[in-house]
């Protein structure tokens, strides 16, 4: 099965902009300028220019952003409580007007923590609170001419389905969806690199199935992550986990996911039941789709076409304003498991928003299907898998042909 979220994150379809753009934790506010008394400056050659941010309902949003805005026109003041990246990002943003800012806040509860989106004309500050107050951690102050800092420019993270069904533990089963989800906001572009589930891969209890590795291993995911990083040589962050039903509520809670089925099909022990052509999926067929390997490739196929609902929910959200984030990732605190801080699951949420979907190359790994002990395994092509590898480097896979 396959982890709508792939995207970041963040899947969702237009359907669901009714329902996740404003959040019912902390609703979006309009806002209007205010005036304050302008302090004694230093007479030196610092430049300074005046600027004000305005945010109602949310006087510690209202701060956080506001240190920012105050910094960048007055670099006599000390630098703000934001990532040492995103300083040195905007270090050269030099304003020349006095500015009134008009603010707007969308935030949810989500993952044990608050995510905010606050947007003003084109520009975007994200915002993040894990139990201490409000802090930026990442922004594109389009304004200013600046492009957007979510983070790290090229970013890997793991994108784990596991077989559990109701009752069970969602995070704690095989893994019957493996895929490294990749971009690079530079780039606007990024990858998915599926694993065939039956991959035989070495592990600290031995050698196995990489499916099986989630489950036997004592540490679970951060055993996954660790094997993806050995096979890849690609320095993966983290990674998101849910189950078969996590899954299923996931998709629809989303909207759905429009994907463009290849052909049709008709398989009675993973109830998949399509016709051939472009539909909304919503959660028990894309459930369906995804797990369905009856088919020609099989395990191969299959890691593929989780990957094509990885890329319908891609270009779904894409389409959609930032400001739905944060209600998209309530619903994803609600059905997946994350070793993610906060504040770095929403700017990777928010790097959907600089890719363009349709760069996007989703791949499965090369190997063959043989026995091992008698258990029917995948062995990698070492060779082949090392270009794709090499290529994804960057976070982006060069289109065949």
């Amino acid at each position: 099965m396959t982890l709508v979220f792939a995207l970041v994150v963040a899947a969702c379809s237009s359907d669901s902009a009714e329902t996740t753009t404003a959040p019912t934790t902390t609703a979006a506010t309009t806002t209007s300028s205010t005036s304050t008394t302008e302090p004694d400056r230093p007479t030196d050659t610092l430049a300074y220019t005046a600027i004000e941010v305005h945010l109602d309902g949310d006087a510690d949003a209202e701060a956080a952003v506001s240190e920012l805005y105050a910094w960048l026109g007055d670099r006599t003041l000390a630098d703000p409580d934001i990532p040492a990246g995103l300083l040195d990002h905007l270090a050269p943003i030099e304003p020349t007007e006095t500015l009134a800012i008009e603010a707007t806040l969308v935030s949810a509860e989500a993952f044990d923590g608050r995510v905010g989106v606050v947007t003003s004309g084109d520009d975007v500050v994200l915002l993040a609170d894990e139990g201490s107050g409000w802090r930026v951690v990442g922004a594109k102050l389009a304004r200013f001419g600046s492009e957007a800092w979510y983070g790290d420019p090229v970013r890997h993270v793991l994108i784990i389905g596991t077989d559990a069904r109701p009752g069970q533990g969602q995070e704690l089963y095989r893994a019957d969806s493996i895929h490294i989800l990749s971009s690079n906001t530079s780039l606007q572009s990024g990858s998915i690199i599926g694993f065939p589930r039956d991959s035989y891969v070495e592990y600290s209890g031995g050698k196995d199935k990489f499916s099986s590795v989630n489950a036997r291993s004592e540490r679970h995911a951060e055993e996954m992550v660790e094997v993806a990083e050995t096979v890849s040589g690609l320095p993966i962050e983290g990674y998101f986990i849910t189950g078969f039903l996590g899954f299923e509520k996931l998709v629809n809670d989303f909207g759905g996911v429009v994907v463009d089925v290849p052909f049709g099909m008709a398989e009675q022990h993973s109830q998949a039941y399509l016709s051939k052509g472009v539909q909304r999926l919503w959660g028990a067929n894309a459930l369906a789709f995804s797990r369905n390997r009856h088919l020609t490739g099989g395990d191969f196929t299959r890691s593929f076409h989780q990957g094509l609902v990885m890329l319908g929910a891609l270009d779904a959200v894409s389409t959609e304003g930032i400001t739905v984030l944060p209600g998209l990732l309530s619903i994803l605190g609600k059905f997946t498991w994350t070793n993610l801080e906060l504040g770095d699951l929403l700017t990777l949420a928010a790097t959907t928003y600089e890719i363009d979907p349709a760069t996007v190359v989703n791949v499965v790994l090369d190997g063959i299907v043989t026995t091992i002990s008698g258990a029917s395994v995948v062995v990698l092509d070492d060779d082949a898998n090392a270009l794709v590898f090499a290529d994804a480097t960057d976070g982006v896979l060069t289109p065949e042909g």
